[in-house]
């Protein structure tokens, strides 16, 4: 009685695994793809003016540096671009923002790379006076990550009533709230009603230069620092980069519940598990050099964070498909097993489950498929730091001890669905063979589970 037991305990811990949404460690508080927007709109004397803040994580700054520096122009449009995305309306009417000055500040960020933070200072023409309806709308990157927020504050005018505070709960993106930080903050439009000064004139805005976010260090990243690599050094990080790799492993996420519910739904050996354990890996790790090419060559056609959520909806859905088809094989041999039960006093064998080793490889690259943002730091930053070869040591150390821990999951749930498979005979009496023959299905319910929740989690960022 003890092994179903203990197989029903594995498997409710599988789908409690199964269902909770992988949380990669980010440098940047919000992630390390995201552009987090602030505009401070300032009602002075008979003009209002717009501070507007970017600040980039790693992934947008490496971007918008390799474009600063391969074109010299691409600031100063790039600027009036943005100028061009905030639209300003007072009774009705479109009023014009003018760049009265910008900075550039470049911000220590993880593994060497750096994050940005653009600040722009904009005007209008002189309001008449009286009172006046406005409305803001900051409509740059659309669609893409980040925070986004908008205050409205008044010097030599009378603000009489706004949609939006007047204080920055962000500090002007220089540090966010941490209750806040897996639900960002998504105000782009802002309503308001004045009275300009009467004759005062507009206060100038100085751009700030005081430090940046908070960043959350990541100890895989930091490998790529150091500036003199000697052997013992090199030997040593890969050796953490192993470690490193197999406690990723044990985050939620990457394939272990499916992996644990597909084996068991199969009764799948120890190679068929080895097999799993390492596709899910080579998938894992091809997808950190595939976007790191899409980052490289092609953001301006797709950006890196859109393709997340198409590969977790396209891995979802194959897992769920997947998953049910187990279900539907695994109830049929189930109560086909029990029949013969009750009818010729044992149990036969599983029957016929689908498992061969094409299977077991699409599930891996099912599993696999969507890649780890932490490790395409580390290639981005051996690119910006010209350490290309010891980058891919290091991801492929990382990759190793990857494997390593799902193929010891993998073989150690095989193990286990062997030996209840030579114990099941034995549980013949008071239905606890019937329970033990609805173990399988339970696995592949885990299975198809799985599938549910990585497609409901990919399903809020389709755009």
């Amino acid at each position: 009685m003890r092994v179903p037991t203990r197989w029903l305990i594995a498997l409710g811990g599988a789908a409690v695994i199964s269902v909770t949404a992988a949380l990669p460690a980010f440098a940047h508080p919000l992630g390390n793809f995201t552009i987090n927007h602030y505009s401070r709109i300032q009602l002075a004397g008979d003009q209002v003016g717009v501070h507007y803040v970017l600040d980039l994580a790693e992934i947008p700054a490496f971007q918008e540096k390799q474009r600063i520096q391969d074109d010299s122009g691409y600031l100063d449009r790039h600027i009036a671009d943005l100028a061009r995305g905030l639209s300003l309306q007072v009774d009705g009417k479109p009023v014009k923002l003018t760049v009265a000055d910008h900075s550039v500040e470049l911000l220590a960020g993880q593994g060497g790379l750096q994050v940005m933070r653009l600040e722009i200072n904009l005007t209008s023409a002189s309001l008449s006076g009286g009172s006046h309806e406005a409305s803001y709308r900051d409509g740059n990157y659309a669609g893409r990550l980040g925070w986004r927020e908008i205050v409205v504050q008044a010097s030599a005018a009378s603000l009489q009533n706004a949609s939006v505070p007047s204080r920055s709960v962000s500090q002007e993106l220089r540090q966010y709230p941490q209750d806040r930080l897996t639900s960002p903050l998504n105000v782009t439009q802002a309503r308001f009603r004045f009275i300009p000064g009467a004759s005062a004139a507009a206060e100038s805005t100085t751009v700030s230069q005081a430090g940046g976010v908070r960043l959350v260090p990541d100890r895989f990243a930091a490998l790529i620092v150091p500036k003199d690599l000697s052997l013992p050094l090199l030997g040593f990080s890969l050796l953490v980069a192993i470690v490193l790799g197999g406690l990723h492993a044990l985050s939620p996420g990457h394939g272990k519940a499916v992996m644990a519910g597909y084996l068991v739904g199969t009764q799948g050996s120890t190679r068929h598990a080895l097999v799993l354990g390492l596709t899910i890996t080579v998938t894992h790790t091809a997808g950190v050099f595939a976007l790191g090419l899409v980052t490289l060559y092609a953001a301006n056609i797709v950006t890196p964070e859109r393709l997340y959520p198409w590969l977790t909806l396209f891995s979802g859905v194959s897992i769920l498909v997947i998953g049910a088809a187990l279900v539907l094989t695994r109830t049929r041999t189930a109560f086909h097993s029990h029949g013969h039960d009750h009818g010729q006093g044992h149990v036969h064998g599983s029957g016929k489950t689908g498992l061969t080793r094409r299977n077991v490889v699409m599930l891996g690259i099912t599993g696999g498929l969507i890649p780890c943002p932490t490790a395409l730091v580390v290639l981005l930053s051996a690119l910006s730091l010209h350490r290309v070869a010891f980058g891919m040591l290091l991801i492929l150390a990382y990759s190793v001890g990857l494997a390593i821990v799902l193929s010891g999951i993998g073989i150690a749930v095989a193990s286990g669905t062997a030996l209840l498979s030579r114990v099941r005979p034995a549980f013949s009496l008071h239905g606890i063979s019937r329970a033990a023959s609805l173990i399988p299905v339970a696995s592949a319910a885990v299975v198809a589970v799985a599938g549910i929740a990585l497609t409901a989690q990919a399903l809020p960022g389709i755009r």
